[in-house]
């Protein structure tokens, strides 16, 4: 495949054959994420073994502070984001994962759209809902997408990473997702679209005591309700923005 056509934006779906939940929503793009950052040589190893690394090394260590930074930066976009799951009349509908200098100007980037329904981790227990499922879903679909895998492969030297999140919010403005309401999704650069949907057969079929939707069955109801959108105006961008997380993940390279 040339160059040329790795400019273009690849759209990818991918069938879950579990309900995910809240969680499980989590622990999918944080799994995804850290992927992303070691096949992109933003890191120069795994994550567990950064940590395994870091929980042997001694403060007086080249690589200790790299690291730390790197580790704790993603743990705070790992709770933020999760916390974004939880908060009343909080919608989030989509993840962009921006690998550059700034997120105008991306070396690498993917958007992530999550399925509607989403079960409330709160009501339902990874007993019956497995996380692990959706997320071999997820990685058996691009493994099998040659576009995603060649992008994947092209070398990029350590930069920036940014974590931005769609959503419909009526809660007072988070202090770690700013907002950019003129940002849209980038085309020049390799970029893909990967659209999570529950297979056609999706039942809620678990032993859990309720269930409950973080999606709502009529978007538009529930905003309404909310007074987030002029009746008479039904367009979809109208409804949701873009945050951009204030911690930006740094690349970094293993001294010896």
């Amino acid at each position: 495949m040339s160059s040329q056509k790795l400019q273009l934006k690849t759209n990818m779906s991918v069938e879950l054959d579990e309900p995910l939940t809240s969680d499980g929503c989590l622990k999918l793009i944080m799994e995804f994420l850290k992927y992303i950052l070691y096949n992109k040589q933003q890191i120069p190893f795994s994550y567990d073994s950064l940590a395994q690394v870091q929980a042997k090394s001694k403060p007086t260590d080249r690589n200790f502070m790299n690291i730390g930074n790197f580790l704790d930066c993603l743990c705070d976009v790992s709770n933020h984001l999760n916390s974004q799951f939880y908060t009343d009349r909080c919608i989030v509908k989509e993840i962009i994962i921006i690998i550059g200098a700034t997120i105008f100007s991306p070396k690498f980037c993917i958007s992530m759209e999550l399925p509607e329904n989403i079960l409330n981790s709160k009501l339902h227990s990874e007993y019956h809902h497995s996380s692990r499922k959706p997320l071999l879903n997820l990685m058996r679909s691009i493994v099998d997408c040659d576009a995603f895998q060649e992008a994947l492969n092209l070398p990029i030297g350590p930069t920036n990473t940014f974590v931005l999140v769609r959503k419909s919010d009526a809660n007072q403005l988070s202090t770690f997702f700013i907002p950019k309401p003129q940002y849209s999704f980038p085309l020049q650069s390799s970029s893909f679209h990967i659209r999570l949907d529950h297979s056609k057969d999706f039942q809620i079929n678990c032993r859990c005591s309720s269930a409950i939707k973080v999606f709502h069955d009529s978007r538009k109801e529930f905003l309404l309700d909310l007074n987030l959108f002029d009746k008479s105006n039904s367009c979809e961008s109208t409804r949701y923005q873009w945050y951009q997380a204030r911690k930006v993940i740094k690349g970094f390279k293993f001294f010896r």
